[in-house]
This record gives C-alpha cells, sequence and structure tokens, in this order.
C-alpha cells in the first residue's frame, strides 16, 4: 500500500534536499519512491502557475480560443466546479500571448493579481486531494512531498487572504481528511534559531540577505504551523535539523523502512 510522506517547516530549514535524499535511499532499499518538490510542474496536489476559471467560463475559453483547445485541456486539472490550468512549466511558458496574459491575470495561488474567494480557493485544493487519492497507483511504497500540505497553503492563505490561524487550520484539516484511509507520514523540520537560519539559506541560494520583514514573516509563518499542528487530528513528528541534518535524513528513513 502507498504511504504518502509530508516534508514541512519554514523557508530554507532543507525540505527540498531532503526529500530527493530520502527518495534515492529508499529506492536504494529496494522500495518504490517519488517525490515532488517545490515547483514541480507535475506535483498532482500543489500548484504554481496555475489559471483558475468555473466550469462555465472554462467551456466559453475553449471556443474563443479553438486553436488552443487540446493544449488547453492536456494542462487543465479538474476540480470540482473549478478547472486549474497550467501555463508554465518551470520558466517555460506554455502557452503564447495573448492567452498567457490572461492566464496570469486569473493566477490561481502563487501571488495572484485577481484572487478567488477563499472559500473556492479551499474548495478547489481539497478537491483535487480527492481526486489524486482515488488515482494512486498501487506500485508505489513512498510518495514524498515538499511543501505541499502546511509551507505552500498557508503562505497562500497568510499573503493572499490574511487568513487567522483558526481559518488556515479548517483548510488543512479538510485537505487531510480528503486523504480518508490511505496513509501517511508528516514530518516537520525545525531549527533552533529562524533567523541564523535564513540567513544560511539566502546565502546557499545566492540571494540578498533577509531583511526585518522578511524574518519576522518566517517567525509568524512558524507560530502558524505550530498552532495547526497542534490542532490537526493526526500524528506528526517533529525533528530539530540544526547541525545534524543527515542524522535525522537516515532516522526517517530507518523509521519508513
Amino acid at each position: 500500500m502507498t504511504k504518502l510522506i509530508f516534508l514541512e517547516g519554514v523557508f530554507g530549514v532543507g525540505k527540498s534536499t531532503m526529500a530527493k535524499k530520502m527518495c534515492e535511499d529508499l529506492r536504494s532499499e529496494g522500495k518504490n519512491a517519488k517525490t515532488y518538490v517545490e515547483f514541480d510542474y507535475t506535483n498532482p496536489i500543489d500548484f504554481y502557475c496555475v489559471a483558475y476559471y468555473t466550469a462555465e467560463e472554462y467551456e466559453t475559453l475553449c471556443l474563443e480560443y479553438p486553436q488552443y483547445e487540446n493544449t488547453i485541456q492536456t494542462n487543465t486539472v479538474h476540480a470540482g466546479n473549478a478547472r486549474l490550468i497550467h501555463y508554465f512549466n518551470e520558466d517555460t511558458p506554455l502557452f503564447e500571448e495573448p492567452l498567457l496574459s490572461e492566464f496570469m491575470e486569473r493566477e490561481f495561488c502563487y501571488n495572484p493579481r485577481n484572487p478567488v474567494s477563499l472559500e473556492d480557493y479551499s474548495e478547489a485544493y481539497v478537491a483535487v486531494w480527492k481526486n489524486y487519492v482515488a488515482s494512486i497507483r498501487d506500485d508505489m511504497d513512498y510518495i514524498i512531498f515538499d511543501g505541499s500540505l502546511l509551507h505552500h497553503p498557508i503562505n497562500d492563505m497568510i499573503r493572499n487572504y490574511s487568513a487567522t490561524k483558526e481559518q488556515v487550520l479548517m483548510h488543512i484539516q479538510k485537505l487531510l481528511d480528503s486523504l480518508g484511509k490511505t496513509e501517511y507520514e508528516l514530518y516537520y523540520l525545525q531549527t533552533a534559531d529562524i533567523a541564523t537560519q535564513l540567513h544560511i539559506a539566502y546565502h546557499n541560494r545566492g540571494q540578498n540577505q533577509p531583511d526585518d520583514s522578511a524574518i519576522a514573516f518566517w517567525e509568524k509563518r512558524y507560530t502558524y504551523d505550530c498552532f495547526v499542528l497542534s490542532h490537526i487530528d493526526s500524528g506528526y513528528c517533529s525533528y530539530d535539523v540544526t547541525n545534524k541534518w543527515n542524522d535525522v535524513e537516515q532516522e526517517i528513513v530507518k523509521e519508513l523502512l
């Protein structure tokens, strides 16, 4: 039976790197494992550069752009009454102008110019998760997700909707409920000092050092994570990865095996 693995934690804690390393180690032990890291175009439950349309608006779109209808349909995820259209693959646009600009105006969650309502956002995400659970292949042992449960959704809800902790908790619990009987593990990675970790992460990525507002945001994000983790109806494991990242990765893999 397939087990879903959710790796969570604030920016720069090493989620993506650990997700890839865990996948490699599990495969070396003969397990069929797959991972989805940040900005992965193929991630079935997490989105960036995706346009939101209602079912009715989607029908009109296809009629207005018949020359792109096949490409539109290929890149569309059906989520209840919502139609989510991928329009970028990493840095590569999937459509030409003027359609590309229209999709950017309808961005669903990644810094949207015209956000849909919080209710529509949550309904679409829950529908996506339910559809994904129904599609999971029996031949997979582990599917590892980098930040898809807490990290990206909570960022969206704070930045786009100024959501309260209670609203965020309600959304995350709905996502977990949508998994039904699917087995999963939730691992939360943290460090002793968020500000120090951010400075290290920005340096390693060749970015300018974080300013006070960036540090304040991620410290706030951490309080949201802690609130959600303390209230969800399922267990989780928390690991301090300060100066022992490799040890934590090996411990998690050993636990899974």
